[in-house]
């Protein structure tokens, strides 16, 4: 069973858009031959708790006209937008698994210990696929297939209807450009998942669960690029594991979690803007930003809901008006949870997840005058991360130490400086001992949590003031009242809340930063 790198890259489209797809100028001027269909009888094979699952493997067998194929697939990351797989895959007697045809040792033997008697299919797909070689200009190939069926486990199924884009030579990124042509023309989805995720979630019944931010574990020998790649490629992952739950459900950390992705994502790219080209910094902290703004109403809406409002409520309960300003804030937040999906389903937003993967595949910082600066991206990521944190901690201390004392703009700045901070210890910190970050972590998340609520309190009188010009007169809305004994609770709380915040910066003032010494 010999071992294979897949690279793919896969959209889901809608049935009505597949001839349009087909006939596409774009793939036919790279069309190699005749294109050929083939009907597919995938089953997959696993335990009954999910053994492979949990050790990140898919065993399948498929039927392919006469023949029988297994193959045993591991993701190993993510490569801009696509999956990179390594695939085990081989010829076997029939449509059960044949475990001693796998040449892997060591995946022969780690298979086996999941309890080989306990293999059973747990769910199967049955497609239509119709498959065209492609070849681009500068002599990578591909593979398009387009596939058309369904997923079945037990009573339950979903239809199947996507492409999937699958390098067999060349540059990754020649992929993407082919991907942003045919968005031009045939609305698709980027998919986050396999045929094999999604059988996975129909069987367990599990809907789009958010996934928060894992920390990066950095190779003290790394590069400054490598890490820039590192980084980047992590943000986007982030981004995109949150995307169908903000889309298909009203899990407020959908959406919350893409903007964390967002705003670490600038934030990594604004601690390497000055080893990257000004136009491509510029046009990626662009493309952000504008996703970023399109999220933000749905956020401020949510945590107004949760975090400001529902405490009051309960104090009040329906008096005062607050029945009517429950209500209009509600219709708000669903408002803003339409505006986030609109911006999500646009071809603008698959356009920069396509522009990011490729940008980040082909290293196109690399396409500028070679100078001081940039070769600087070849240096040990070491060298660097010191005078980054160093830099990013005095701002901090700066700003922080009259605290007391300081407007509702400063205070803003500040917390805009204690984020950048936060992000590069989490970007950076697993080059140090463990022990050493932990302490002065967690004064940040003191800072950044007491930061974040005097903001939101101060953000809570702009966003009833939006709310009451929605209304249709001029006069006051019936739930002014329950708006301002809102406001007035949180601004009481507030005062305490500072007293805390400013007992939080002194401890700061006196931790030592981790990386001295180092």
């Amino acid at each position: 069973m010999p071992v294979n790198r897949e690279i793919e890259l896969k959209g889901t489209v809608q049935p009505e858009h597949l001839n349009r797809l087909k006939a596409l100028p774009a793939i036919k001027k790279r069309k190699v031959g005749r294109a050929h269909s083939t009907k597919l009888m995938t089953v997959y094979f696993d335990t009954p708790d999910r053994k492979l699952r949990r050790l990140g493997l898919s065993l399948r067998v498929r039927k392919a006209g006469l023949a029988y194929v297994q193959c045993v697939k591991r993701v190993d990351k993510r490569l801009g937008g696509m999956l990179a797989r390594t695939e085990w895959e081989g010829p076997v007697p029939s449509l059960g698994p044949a475990i001693s045809a796998i040449e892997d040792k060591r995946l022969r033997r780690l298979i086996r210990d999941t309890g080989m008697e306990n293999l059973q299919p747990v769910f199967s797909t049955e497609v239509q696929r119709s498959s065209r070689t492609l070849e681009f200009g500068d002599g990578s190939t591909a593979s398009l297939d387009i596939d058309v069926g369904e997923i079945v486990a037990g009573d339950l199924s979903e239809p199947i209807c996507e492409f999937e884009l699958e390098l067999e030579t060349g540059a990754p990124e020649r992929i993407f450009e082919l991907a942003s042509e045919i968005g031009k023309a045939v609305p698709f989805r980027l998919a986050a998942l396999s045929k094999a995720s999604r059988g996975y979630a129909i069987l367990t019944g599990d809907g789009p669960q958010p996934r928060k931010y894992v920390k990066v574990k950095l190779a003290k020998d790394a590069t400054v690029e490598q890490v820039l790649t590192e980084l980047v490629q992590h943000c986007l992952d982030h981004l995109q594991a949150n995307e169908a739950v903000a889309l298909k459900t009203d899990d407020t950390e959908g959406v919350h979690q893409m903007r964390v992705a967002l705003r670490r994502l600038r934030a990594a790219l604004r601690i390497f803007k000055p080893y990257l080209p000004r136009d491509q910094y510029g046009w990626a902290v662009t493309e952000a930003k504008w996703l970023t703004d399109e999220l933000s109403a749905a956020r401020a809406w949510d945590v107004f809901t949760d975090e400001f409002l529902a405490p009051v409520v309960r104090l009040y309960g329906e008096e005062h008006g607050f029945d009517a300003l429950v209500a209009a804030v509600e219709q708000a937040r669903q408002q803003g949870r339409q505006r986030a999906r609109d911006a999500i389903g646009t071809e603008r937003y698959t356009e920069f997840l396509l522009h990011l993967s490729a940008w980040l595949s082909s290293q196109a910082w690399r396409d500028q005058p070679v100078t001081e600066r940039t070769t600087r991206l070849l240096d040990p990521i070491g060298d660097h991360c010191v005078k980054l944190l160093q830099k990013r901690d005095r701002n901090v201390r700066r700003q922080g130490r009259d605290i007391a004392n300081l407007s509702e703009t400063a205070l803003h700045e500040l917390r805009l400086a204690v984020k950048r901070l936060r992000y590069a210890v989490d970007f950076f910190e697993s080059l140090y001992p463990k022990k050493q970050a932990k302490a002065y972590r967690k004064h940040l998340a003191g800072l950044q949590d007491g930061l974040g609520y005097l903001n939101d309190v101060a953000a809570a009188d702009t966003l009833l003031r939006e709310l009451a010009l929605t209304g249709r007169d001029q006069a006051a809305p019936v739930w002014a009242h329950a708006g301002g004994l809102t406001v007035g609770w949180h601004r009481h709380a507030a005062i305490a809340a500072k007293d805390r915040l400013v007992k939080d910066m002194a401890a700061f003032l006196r931790a030592k930063p981790f990386w001295r010494g180092a």
